[in-house]
């Protein structure tokens, strides 16, 4: 419980003195155009403007959280030397809340500090939240026929890196995550109420990474490559603790095509050994990779998925994109199937909001092979 309370406190720390080091790595730049109303509805000023401050209004509807309000705030910045300046680095806050009294309260952070001899990059928040249980495997019961999961979280996760050279890190990744108060819509069925951590689990995991961030603009990128390797070691923190590790790989490749139309390629794999309680199971589905499965559609112990998609120019601060990609899970990646892989695919658009770190606000829309689809507005490119 010590442990946990540190955690618990400290998140918000943390959290707080990133804002505070994004604060002091500012300084003066080029003049720009003025926030005006007229500049805001312009947009060869629009672009120029590059806010550091981008104000989200989030507003959404499904059939599983009902109507969704609240809002977020992305801020941006670079830290800076006397001859050199970072890349773009941000940190994100939101706070929304569900006609189906679902709340969240997070962050997230991407910083690159001066001379990029540090990377910061992780989130932590608190939900109080639902999401839909099919069980674990392939073989889950039909898509209607989910249980509902109520429960409240509090987590942080985080990875410091230090530079070696040429855009070469190596660092630590941590995972504190407790899951806690789990109501289930209806009684759990024989295979669900066994799942190891199904009423709540509390961990936390600790180990080395690796990252290479050859990117050009980590919000969006145009050309460059990046990849990541960790490993985390999970031990018992209670009598009724889970005790298991985890490693995972994110290889990315960027192509130009031309100026300002780009290829992006993405491979990425989660895998887990040992005693996983059910929040911390791979999942298949999110607003990043296998955009068009719900989240958690489908869950085990090792998830491996990919995808492509083409970026090009519509019309002065729009883009357009088309994407695809492909996933399966198993016990492990040995046991894989080509007969379990699953697909999905759509098309979206970006709008610019930063021209000088090319942030963009992403809607897009897709549908998987399971004949389902979901919609989603984001800041930032899916990877």
């Amino acid at each position: 419980m010590l442990l946990y309370k540190f955690l618990k406190y400290g998140m918000s720390f943390i959290v707080a003195c990133f804002f505070i080091v994004s604060t002091n790595a500012q300084v003066a730049e080029k003049p720009a155009p003025r926030k005006t109303i007229r500049n805001f509805m312009n947009p060869d000023s629009l672009v120029l403007i590059n806010l550091k401050i981008v104000p989200v209004p989030i507003f959404t509807s499904t059939p599983e959280t009902g109507v969704r309000i609240g809002g977020a705030l992305e801020y941006f910045f670079n830290a800076k030397e006397k001859k050199s300046e970072a890349r773009g680095s941000y940190v994100h806050g939101q706070i929304t809340y569900s006609s189906q009294k679902q709340l969240d309260i997070s962050s997230s952070w991407q910083i690159f500090g001066r001379g990029e001899r540090y990377v910061f990059r992780g989130s932590a928040g608190y939900v109080n939240y639902n999401e839909k249980l099919w069980g674990i495997g392939n073989n889950t019961v039909a898509e209607n026929e989910y249980n509902k999961q109520f429960y409240n979280r509090i987590f942080i996760e985080s990875k410091v890196y230090q530079l070696l050279k040429n855009h070469q890190y190596a660092g630590v990744s941590f995972n504190f995550s407790n899951t806690y108060n789990l109501r289930y819509e209806k009684s759990l069925n024989t295979a669900d109420s066994v799942i190891t951590g199904v009423n709540g689990s509390e961990v936390f995991g600790i180990g080395p990474a690796f990252l290479y961030d050859g990117r050009d603009y980590p919000f969006s990128a145009h050309q460059g490559a990046y990849a990541e390797f960790y490993l985390q070691y999970y031990p018992k923190i209670s009598n009724v603790g889970f005790a298991f590790s985890e490693w995972g790989v994110d290889l990315r490749k960027y192509y130009p095509i031309t100026t300002k139309s780009t290829f992006a390629l993405q491979f990425m794999t989660k895998n887990t050994i040992g005693n996983v309680p059910l929040r911390e199971i791979p999942r298949l589905g999110s607003s990043n990779i296998m955009r068009g499965f719900f989240t958690g559609r489908y869950r085990d112990l090792s998830y491996t998925a990919a995808q492509a998609e083409i970026r090009v120019p519509v019309w002065r601060f729009i883009s357009g994109a088309v994407f695809g990609s492909a996933g399966m899970v198993n016990e492990s990646i040995s046991k894989y199937q080509l007969n379990e892989l699953r697909y999905a695919g759509g098309a979206g658009l970006r709008f610019l909001v930063n021209k000088k770190n090319r942030m963009i606000l992403r809607v897009d829309y897709a549908r998987n092979s399971l004949a389902g689809s979901a919609f989603y507005i984001r800041l930032q490119e899916a990877f």
